[in-house]
């Protein structure tokens, strides 16, 4: 009987004692999901300086019209459209933008940022709700020639 007992609470204490191991690397995991949530995307502005956005970049584009070509490019923030545009414009005030509100309302947010010498930047940044989760478009725009 002691033998008996003795095997079983020997397998029991193995059994038990791989549960706390775990063959991944939380710091490994912590870091993925911080660097997934926080994607970073690329606007090269016609002066040439490059933004790094804390979004995930959809598409750009060029339209053409009169005055040459729009240039067009949309980005997607996990966030709504106030704290979207506060990304863009923290990165834009660092490299010596100001900024203009032009209309805000439930939807959309409408931006223009000025800098001496650097065609208009206009921003729009609209919030798309799925489900439960909030998400902005952030159309970003300038003339060229």
């Amino acid at each position: 009987m002691k033998i008996k007992t003795a095997a079983l609470l020997s397998l029991f204490a193995f059994a038990i004692s791989g549960c706390d191991q775990q063959d991944i690397d939380p710091a490994k995991t912590d870091s993925q999901a911080a660097e997934s949530a926080q994607s970073k995307a690329k606007l090269t502005l016609t002066d040439g300086s490059i933004l790094q956005l804390n979004a995930k970049h959809m598409k750009s584009y060029e339209k053409p019209n009169t005055a040459g070509k729009m240039s067009l490019h949309e980005y997607s923030y996990s966030t709504a459209d106030k704290l979207a545009e506060n990304d863009v414009y923290m990165h834009l005030q660092n490299a010596g933008f100001t900024r203009k509100i032009i209309s805000s309302d439930s939807s959309q947010f409408k931006v223009q940022y000025y800098k001496k010498d650097l065609p208009v930047i206009g921003g729009i940044y609209t919030t798309v709700n799925n489900d439960a989760k909030t998400m902005t478009i952030a159309t970003l725009y300038w003339q060229e020639k």
